[in-house]
C-alpha cells in the first residue's frame, strides 16, 4: 500500500472540483460546503481547547517571545518584574 500525501492546495482543488463545480446548482454546492464545514468543526472541537498564546517583550532588546517558548519555571522573569530573552539573559 502506498501512502499518499496531499497539500492544503490539492485538498482545496478537490473540494473545490467536488463538491462545488461537480453540484448541479449554488444550492447544492452551498449546502456540500456546509456538510464539510460542520465535519471539520467537529476536528477542530475533538481536541482539547488550547491554552492562549501570550507574546512577553523582551527588556532589554525588545524582542517578542511567545508563552510557548518560556519554560514553566518562569525563565526569564526577573526578580524585578521583567523579562528577559533567552539572548539578554
Amino acid at each position: 500500500m502506498i501512502a499518499m500525501t496531499y497539500s492544503i492546495d490539492d485538498i482545496t482543488e478537490l473540494i473545490r472540483h467536488d463538491l462545488v463545480l461537480s453540484a448541479t446548482n449554488n444550492e447544492q454546492a452551498e449546502s456540500n460546503l456546509r456538510v464539510l464545514l460542520r465535519h471539520v468543526e467537529r476536528m477542530l472541537t475533538a481536541r482539547p481547547a488550547m491554552s492562549a498564546v501570550q507574546w512577553m517583550i523582551c527588556d532589554g532588546c525588545g524582542a517578542s517571545v511567545s508563552s510557548e517558548l518560556i519554560d514553566a519555571d518562569g525563565a526569564g522573569h526577573t526578580d524585578d518584574g521583567s523579562f528577559r530573552c533567552s539572548s539578554c539573559r
